[in-house]
């Protein structure tokens, strides 16, 4: 029960970390976790979890580096085979040779082959946190390209190094050449089997939809599985498992290319799924660490060995030691820059210093370093175990923080925010063109569905202006709609179109939440309406009628109210003066009053009118939108990510709007 109540708690720390951020976005989010992660070792749960290494390398890694090779962009890992090739290989087997050497003379007390481990470790960048930076900054395309498949590589190549490392340490016993064509024996081992394992799986799924088997739940469990089953495989046939799911994240990426509506289907739920799956696996590890850091913390701060004050300059150390290396052969490799030749020296060191900032440690670091075992094969501790986890968790943190403050600097945050803010007002554009051609085909029968669709679009709108003027532009329609409500009744009342009883009543009420709203005197000194000893005896002779003909005029005097109501706020909506989206969601407010005075047995009626006018409208409007995001993409309105994201919306609206009409 303690373990269950933990993973929930943890669960819901990730999901707080989301919630954090928004609120202090100049902190990124794996910060916040790992102090999320440090603030559960506070609460008293009497619970100390022990973590597998075995387990963890199976449980992180595996769906981590499957996911990556199934998002990878093969058209641009060919395109950029050499830069890519030449950070993923020749950056990391230089990082793990030069670093290895410095850390075991910067720290003794780490044995050689624990420092290549710690090295190998630190070598794999993350393009997950690199690709949550991008959201605040904007990095060049082409050079995303780049580290994203410098990240998917050079996980695979850190990792195989880091586990040979580990491994010589564990043994005591390590050859260069026996070590070179073992990796080159198990690493092909690996892709093959990462291979011919995802064929196997392809002909599973073919057989079972021959069987007339289209459950997308089952097939998305079988994907699922998939990475797990293939690192077990690759482990268990002593071939090497990173490899083996990441080319199986790669062939996997070249399915779902049939036109067919299930497979359709299990394309856009695969999506939904792996992303809720990734972020809480990035999330998780992060709070692990932030959970196991205390204890680690005071192991090295009691560590008569190191000085609290040298363990944090080796961090420093470290991660200046990582990032001067990248700096170096990034200036000394050649960037491609499309078919521009290398530019002068400034704007070449530039390029080479966002590329050195945006090689960010994350995830894989941090999976590596707490995969290491607690033994090694004599029965004694694997030397140094809390300090190099401490070590790899602090060039992660300045890691982090560099390339959050640094590298908004180099790439212009002020120009970068006016771009967003362009594409902001590029969609809010679609969608008020939406809008407007929904209105053009909508009918006297689809009004009231037309308002509920624009309420829907109107909100998404609000959503991306994020103006915190409108809250205070609604409330004063609202207030401006009560008076002209008192309006309508205060003239119906003089024209006898409905009796004073009625009147007087809702006058009441309306004068009361006046004066809540505006504080006007008038209000609260007409709280009682009546002007004269004749009012006052009209009013008593209607209180004789009963109550279904008291309902039937209240009835008909809010049905002139909503009427009278609605055709002001179509004519403000003309003149222009103020946001549509504000006015739309005060319409469609009122539009629901008047059908809910409908007669009982004309509802279900209008209901059904309603629901076949909502799903014509929002098929049409899907459309529409569909148009003009391609219009708006053409025209360099928005960027090729934002019509991506737009789209993929559009679909899960599609596949909602299909689940509804059965």
């Amino acid at each position: 029960m303690e373990l269950f109540e933990y993973i929930l708690l943890m669960l819901a720390a990730v999901s707080l970390s989301n919630l954090v951020n928004r609120f202090i976005p100049s902190l990124s989010v794996p910060i916040i976790q790992i102090v999320l992660g440090m603030a559960l070792t506070w609460l008293p749960l009497h619970f100390e979890l022990e973590l597998n290494p075995e387990l963890f390398l199976l449980l992180f890694i595996a769906p981590l580096l499957f996911n990556d090779g199934r998002l990878a962009d093969k058209v641009a890992l060919w395109k950029l085979k050499k830069p890519i090739l030449l950070l993923a290989l020749g950056l990391v087997f230089l990082t793990v040779g030069v670093l290895g050497y410095f850390l075991h003379w910067l720290l003794p007390v780490l044995p050689l082959a624990a420092a290549f481990a710690l090295a190998a470790a630190l070598a794999p960048t993350d393009a997950i946190a690199v690709g949550a930076l991008e959201q605040k900054v904007k990095i060049p395309h082409q050079t995303m390209q780049i580290l994203e498949g410098e990240s998917l590589i050079n996980d695979a190549s850190g990792l195989v190094s880091f586990q040979f490392a580990v491994a010589a340490m564990v043994t005591g016993a390590f050859s260069f050449k026996t070590a070179s064509l073992s990796f080159i024996g198990i690493s092909l081992g690996g892709v093959v089997l990462g291979l011919v394992l995802t064929l196997i799986k392809y002909g599973i799924v073919r057989w079972l939809r021959r069987l007339g088997m289209e459950n997308v739940t089952l097939h998305m469990l079988i994907e699922i599985l998939t990475p797990f089953a293939i690192f077990m495989a690759a482990e268990e046939l002593g071939v090497n498992g990173i490899l083996a799911v990441v080319s199986a994240g790669i062939a996997h990426s070249f399915g779902y290319k049939q036109m067919n509506p299930e497979v359709a289907k299990l394309s856009v739920v695969s999506k939904s799924t792996w992303s809720v799956i990734i972020f809480v696996l990035n999330g998780l590890v992060f709070l692990l660490l932030g959970t196991q850091l205390p204890e680690i913390i005071q192991t090295v701060w009691n560590n008569p060995d190191i000085g609290n004050i040298q363990v944090i300059l080796y961090t420093l150390l470290l991660t200046a030691a990582v990032l001067g290396l990248r700096l170096v052969w990034m200036l000394v490799m050649d960037i491609p820059e499309g078919e521009e030749p290398r530019g002068p020296w400034k704007l070449e060191f530039r390029k080479a210093l966002i590329l050195t900032l945006s090689g960010v440690r994350g995830t894989i670091t941090l999976a590596s370093t707490m995969s290491l075992p607690f033994f090694l094969d004599d029965g004694s501790y694997f030397p140094a175990r809390d300090l190099i986890i401490f070590l790899a968790a602090g060039v992660i943190l300045w890691t982090l923080l560099a390339s959050n403050f640094l590298l908004p600097l180099l790439l212009g945050s002020d120009h970068e925010a006016e771009h967003n803010a362009e594409e902001v007002e590029a969609k809010i554009e679609i969608l008020r063109s939406v809008v407007a051609g929904l209105n053009e085909q909508a009918t006297d029968q689809s009004r009231m569905a037309l308002n509920h669709l624009t309420g829907t679009y109107n909100a998404r709108i609000r959503l991306l202006k994020k103006n915190e003027d409108a809250e205070e532009m609604e409330r004063k329609l609202g207030v401006t709609a009560l008076k002209w409500q008192r309006e309508y009744t205060m003239h119906a009342l003089k024209q006898h179109e409905v009796n004073p009883y009625t009147a007087y009543r809702y006058l009441n009420r309306l004068n009361r939440q006046l004066f809540i709203y505006t504080r006007d005197p008038q209000y609260k000194n007409d709280l009682i309406p009546f002007k004269s000893w004749e009012e006052i005896t009209g009013v008593i002779q209607q209180v004789r009628l009963n109550a279904q003909e008291r309902r039937e005029e209240s009835n008909r005097l809010q049905s002139g109210i909503f009427a009278y109501v609605l055709e002001q706020l179509r004519e403000l909506q003309n003149t222009g003066e103020m946001e549509p989206e504000v006015i739309s969601s005060l319409i469609l407010r009122y539009e629901r009053g008047r059908l809910r005075l409908t007669r009982q047995e004309s509802i279900s009626a209008t209901k059904r009118e309603f629901e076949e006018s909502l799903h014509e409208l929002s098929r049409a409007g899907i459309q529409l939108e569909r148009d003009n995001i391609q219009l708006m993409f053409e025209a360099g309105r928005i960027s090729r990510a934002s019509m991506k994201e737009m789209k993929r919306d559009i679909l899960f609206m599609e596949h909602d709007l299909r689940e509804e009409m059965g």
